[in-house]
């Protein structure tokens, strides 16, 4: 596999800057000046965003992140990372350092100590090797290479460490339209919010336009100044951005140009891709963009597609991001065009990242595919992808336990995305299981072989005499579920306050209303079939008790009190009434008084 990944990648030939190159010597002189150039800040001066708000940490936060190192602390990251991946460029692997601990564990906290103390370390320990990842297949020009950054194994904790601290607060500090690397927020959140928004707006008919924004190289062009200004606009302290300026400019590349490292070169711009803490410090530049498009939509220069007011809480929703991918959503304008193209003029001068209008999409309301997400032909990509990577395992030699371990590893996960979003047609499920089967008993496509078990018993759990593959029906009618589940115990986020304004939610908030208009292109409607099953389900234990209905919910048994003791419900005044309601605390005491109330008194 190793060989036929080295086959796959190996650079024959490099376009840059328009010129084909084709000798050895010519290709990496040519790949190491273009990188070179690559993460040289070419300005010498950005504006600030002295007048523009952001969320901040405060003081406790700001002293807990720069806190001394503790042993724990530090072995605990040791052991999270995986030790069985190839060696960092100095030679050691994570498994030597977690193995040898006793004996090299004093040494790493020394280190820890310095990095601390003098907010410095030892320049070598930040060469980075560049590995240049094919994007497609027969990769030519030299952009379409990824740049990912081989660190070496001590800088490696060091940023895991570091990365453990920040990823505390940065639910604090981004902003909800923002779905990546954030705790507690989904990639799929934006998928739902996206559709939700562009139903509501084809349902109002009124013309509108959705922007797919391309941010060119854009960890590569990350200004300095502007990412240390934000640190301390956001509330971190100097000892923080101090260490935070050490790790991204002590830095210095060599180019892997086929397997072989070329160069040497310090950088004045970007940040590593490969490294656990770039994704987490870009977050904060594309705050930038997100408080940019915001001010102008408060200004009421765009104006956001509205996801849904019931009960008078308007949603409206001017831009989703994925880390830098960017979905703007304004009105069919030509002025409300330009403001956006303005935000982003801006947005480059103060941080650096250009967005590539040639490689932008801007996308009419009304010319977007209304075909329902139950066609078939939503599920094409899918069986596509099922079929390519069979085809390309087709001349392999596998036992049944390889193709068995593939089978649960890869084929089962290609559906996945599309199972949390869309109900699977029957159609679709028995065709990609059968593509399953005959993989699983040797044989590709249509081609029959004798299937020595059955499929339902091939899909039942080890335990009970199955291989535990998973049953794609039953998968999907699971993940659908989660959304259920997160409804309730989501309130504060941003999908969640779609969802209730657009659909409304019953008392409590622990579900949606029903819904019984048409499907459009929303994805709500399916998801709630299953509010039944769940709820049927669901047991609560009584806490803050404002939200569990005292007769309706279970939650001293698995039986509600309306069926335990029907005669009292029905004569019960307040049949909806809380637990907190009827079970009243006197002066915020710990004694409770029960306070139900019934159509007649009972002592008559």
């Amino acid at each position: 596999m190793a060989n036929s990944n080295r086959r796959r990648n190996y650079m024959h030939k490099v376009e840059v800057d328009g010129i084909v190159h084709e000798t050895v010597k010519e290709i990496r002189d040519n790949v190491v000046s273009f990188y070179e150039d690559l993460y040289q800040e070419k300005e010498s001066w950005r504006p600030s965003v002295d007048g523009m708000d952001f969320h901040s940490i405060g003081a406790t936060e700001s002293s807990n992140l720069e806190r001394k190192f503790d042993r724990e602390e530090v072995f605990q990251m040791l052991k999270d990372l995986q030790g069985d991946k190839a060696p960092s460029p100095d030679g050691f692997s994570m498994a030597f350092f977690h193995k040898c601990w006793e004996v090299v564990g004093d040494n790493i906290m020394d280190f820890f100590e310095e990095f601390h103390t003098h907010c410095k370390f030892e320049k070598s320990l930040n060469a980075t090797f560049i590995a240049l990842i094919p994007k497609k297949r027969d990769a030519l020009n030299i952009r379409d290479f990824r740049p990912i950054s081989l660190v070496g194994s001590m800088y490696k904790l060091l940023l895991k460490v570091l990365e453990n601290r920040i990823r505390l607060v940065m639910e604090t500090l981004i902003s909800p339209s923002q779905n990546a690397f954030v705790g507690g927020r989904q990639t799929l959140d934006s998928v739902l919010i996206a559709n939700e928004c562009l139903d509501s707006r084809l349902k109002s008919s009124i013309p509108g336009i959705l922007c797919k924004l391309d941010i060119e190289k854009a960890y590569d062009h990350v200004n300095w100044n502007c990412l240390l200004y934000l640190l301390e606009r956001m509330g971190f302290g100097y000892r923080w951005c101090h260490w935070m300026k050490t790790c991204i400019s002590t830095v210095q590349f060599s180019v892997l140009v086929n397997g072989s490292p070329e160069g040497f070169f310090g950088s004045s711009r970007g940040l590593r891709q490969g490294d656990s803490l770039s994704p987490l410090l870009f977050l904060l530049i594309m705050e930038v963009l997100s408080r940019l498009l915001q001010k102008t939509e408060e200004a009421g220069l765009i104006r956001g597609f509205q996801a849904g007011m019931l009960g008078g809480n308007e949603v409206r929703i001017s831009h989703l991001l994925f880390a830098d991918d960017t979905i703007v959503f304004c009105n069919a304008t030509p002025e409300q065009v330009f403001h956006i193209r303005k935000v982003l003029s801006c947005f480059e001068a103060i941080t650096g990242l250009h967005v590539n209008l040639a490689k932008s999409e801007m996308v009419p309301v009304g010319v977007v595919d209304r075909a329902q997400y139950k066609a078939l032909n939503v599920w094409n990509s899918v069986l596509e992808k099922i079929e390519r990577r069979l085809a390309s395992w087709q001349t392999l030699y596998l036992s049944k336990g390889g193709r068995l371990t593939l089978l649960k590893s890869t084929l089962a996960s290609l559906p996945t995305y599309f199972l949390s979003l869309f109900t699977i047609l029957v159609s679709v499920a028995r065709r990609i299981e059968k593509l399953q089967r005959n993989f699983l008993w040797g044989g590709m496509g249509d081609i029959q072989n004798y299937h020595l078990v059955s499929w339902d018993q091939i899909c039942s759990p080890i335990p009970y005499g199955g291989l535990g593959v998973k049953n794609l029906i039953l998968f999907n009618k699971a993940l659908l579920g989660k959304w259920l589940w997160r409804f309730g115990a989501e309130e504060s986020h941003l999908w969640r306050r779609v969802i209730a304004a657009k659909y409304g939610e019953e008392w409590g908030g622990w579900q949606s209303k029903p819904y019984r208009g048409s499907h459009g292109c929303g994805l709500w409607k399916s998801i709630s079939v299953g509010w039944g099953t769940l709820l049927e389900q669901i047991m609560f234990s009584a806490g803050r008790s404002d939200r569990i209905r005292f007769w309706m919910d279970k939650w001293c048994g698995d039986t509600p009190l309306k069926d335990l003791f029907p005669l009292l419900f029905l004569c019960s005044t307040n049949r909806e009434a809380s637990i907190e309601f009827v079970m009243s605390r006197l002066d915020m005491s710990s004694v409770r008084t029960l306070n139900i109330s019934f159509i007649w008194d009972f002592n008559d």
